[in-house]
């Protein structure tokens, strides 16, 4: 699809020979009288990195000096003792975890025992989170009471953002906040004015050999650290019974024979979806640029989120979050741009604390992606290299592989929901088996199967939430084939749900296999649309209660993954087991699950709705 009517005829010219309006101001400014100030991020979907770069960038009119760094690539135990200011941004993933990048950072926190080693540090934390977990912002408050541990000196109490509401008016909020406290504290003075943006990005247009021999396609960008690969689709099918109302469920597999990548059954695949051709088509039509043009991007060392060579076909492809309401601070930006007064004014307002009404009208519920703004907004006169600055970059989607690795160690499979406006899901329901590839690669999950096979295992994953424990059906099976067609020893009890087990009682033939061969020793079904009285896999544990109990007793492990709400009442449940079954209190029994927690034996993988 990259070739013909779609993207040749009536195609943009090309630009010219430089970008000009992205080339940076090379005179250098003395910034001597500023003050230094590390601004450190930790970030698992690139939020944490936005907000990062947002405060740096006011940084300068609020008299700091500010310097951005990702907590992966930060030498915290060189640096951070020898900082003056250092202000922290971070990400929670999952139930109170780090982030990937975070993971190291997290440990070493932990470990530090020396109450004076940042005594000459001055610090500051915005924690972000959603509140549908029980662990909100867990990450976020846990550096700000681990750096005060250490002797830090606290500018402000911890910022909080809620990603369940809306981050970006937090984060605004704690932004002002934090200039206020920091003027004050280091004796600064703030510029009035609007400041106007200034681009960091220096884009070039390349011709001759180096445009020749450019190659299209998906490549990841230089700091992303993982082994991705394409993987060639072999299976891609529906699994419903029926999809109903549009509901769709589907099993793709990934061909990984011919590959470097490798996993370890209930991972995490994660994939970069490609964004619609014909969006991609009008927006570079919108910015007088042509598809084959090739750029070559810099950033001065810093990320630039995609690589540094790239076609502009390529770059908003693959690399560009362009389905995503823009965030207030772009349309502030974009409000520069605009050669209409009445049309910047319009911008400005949408992008103010006193426009969030209209912004939410406008923007966000009739989810108005760039492309929205470039029509509605038609005096906006951004180039192209302006524009890849400006718009957030994309980042992978992340599925629980529902296959075994033992079992199936040459390809992966994974369960997802098609979502409506999902664009990852959308991207790989389209996938033709046999043709057509994918930009995978593969994270560790925190689903791991007790290494004695005998061990109880309890498994609750209604709808989608039951991808891993596909996974794990497959390796008891293998292991039961490898043992003469004998189970093994030990209890296996899986909780399912769905609304109707003619319409989305999805592998319903290999979970009822698994329960007829011995390799389930339950399955409990729930069907919520079935009865007049709504019926979910909490209600279906509770009544379980007296052999879970002996499970749990006997050393079991329970794994959840699913929905937040769904997670929060199937704990709920088990304390209410603990409770009624092991005569504990109700803070015992709460204790005694968040011990479980702790020591690996009650594992949630969730997903807020």
């Amino acid at each position: 699809f990259f070739g013909g009517s779609l993207w040749g005829g009536g195609g943009a010219p090309k630009p010219e020979k430089k970008d000009d309006a992205t080339e940076p101001d090379v005179k250098e400014e003395e910034d001597s009288d500023l003050v230094p100030m590390t601004v450190i991020f930790g970030s698992q979907t690139g939020t944490a990195e936005e907000f990062s770069e947002t405060l740096a960038k006011e940084a300068k009119k609020n008299g700091f000096k500010a310097t951005v760094k990702d907590i992966e690539e930060y030498d915290h135990e060189e640096e951070l003792p020898n900082e003056s200011f250092v202000v922290f941004l971070m990400s929670t993933f999952g139930e109170g975890q780090p982030t990937d990048s975070a993971t190291n950072f997290d440990m070493w926190m932990k470990e530090q025992e020396d109450t004076s080693l940042l005594s000459n540090v001055t610090f500051c934390v915005f924690a972000l989170g959603n509140k549908q977990y029980e662990k909100f912002c867990a990450m976020g408050k846990r550096t700000d009471k681990y750096l005060g541990r250490m002797g830090g000196q606290r500018l402000m109490k911890c910022g909080i953002g809620d990603d369940d509401a809306s981050i970006e008016d937090d984060f605004m909020e704690w932004k002002e906040a934090f200039f206020a406290a920091a003027g004050a504290r280091f004796a600064t003075s703030k510029s009035e004015g609007d400041e106007k943006f200034t681009a960091e990005w220096t884009v070039d247009i390349l011709d001759g050999k180096e445009a020749e021999t450019y190659n299209s396609g998906f490549k990841p960008a230089p700091e992303f650290k993982d082994n991705i690969e394409m993987a060639k689709v072999i299976t891609n099918k529906e699994r419903r019974q029926k999809c109903i109302d549009g509901g769709s469920t589907r099993e793709v597999i990934f061909d990984i024979s011919d590959l470097s990548i490798s996993y370890i059954t209930a991972d995490n695949l994660g994939i970069y979806p490609m964004n619609d051709p014909n969006t991609v088509q009008t927006i570079l039509k919108k910015l007088h640029t042509d598809p084959d043009t090739v750029f070559r991007f810099q950033n001065h060392d810093k990320h630039l989120g995609l690589p540094a060579i790239c076609s502009a076909k390529d770059v908003l492809l693959w690399h560009l979050d362009i389905n995503n309401p823009p965030k207030k601070s772009l349309l502030n930006v974009l409000a520069g741009f605009a050669g209409d007064e009445k049309e910047a004014n319009t911008l400005k307002s949408w992008a103010s604390p006193a426009g969030k009404e209209e912004y939410k009208k406008n923007i966000e519920a009739p989810h108005m992606t760039i492309l929205g703004i470039l029509e509605a907004f038609p005096s906006l006169d951004v180039s192209f290299g302006n524009f890849v600055e400006l718009v957030p970059k994309i980042q992978p989607r992340f599925y629980t592989i529902s296959s075994s690795s033992n079992a199936q160690p040459s390809a992966i499979s994974i369960t997802m929901s098609v979502l409506k406006g999902g664009v990852c899901t959308n991207y790989l329901k389209d996938l033709k088996p046999g043709s057509d590839y994918a930009p995978i690669f593969v994270r560790p999950s925190t689903f791991r199967l007790p290494s004695k096979i005998s061990t109880p295992i309890i498994m609750v994953g209604p709808g989608t939430g039951l991808a891993p424990f596909m996974g794990f059906v497959q390796e008891y099976e293998h292991k039961s084939k490898a043992n003469g067609g004998k189970p093994a020893e030990g209890e296996r009890v899986l909780f399912f749900g769905c609304r109707k087990r003619d319409v989305d009682f999805i592998y319903r033939e290999e979970l009822t296999a698994a329960k007829e061969s011995g390799v389930l020793t339950g399955l409990q079904l729930a069907f919520s649309r079935e009865e007049e009285k709504k019926v979910y896999v909490q209600h279906l544990i509770s009544q379980q209660a007296q052999a879970l109990w002996k499970m749990l007793s006997g050393g079991g492990y329970v794994y959840v993954c699913g929905a937040t709400a769904m997670g929060r009442d199937v704990k709920e449940a088990f304390v209410e087991i603990a409770r009624s079954e092991g005569g504990k209190s109700a803070e015992e029994a709460k204790a005694m699950l968040d011990t479980l927690q702790d020591s690996g034996r009650y594992v949630q993988e969730l997903w807020s709705t």
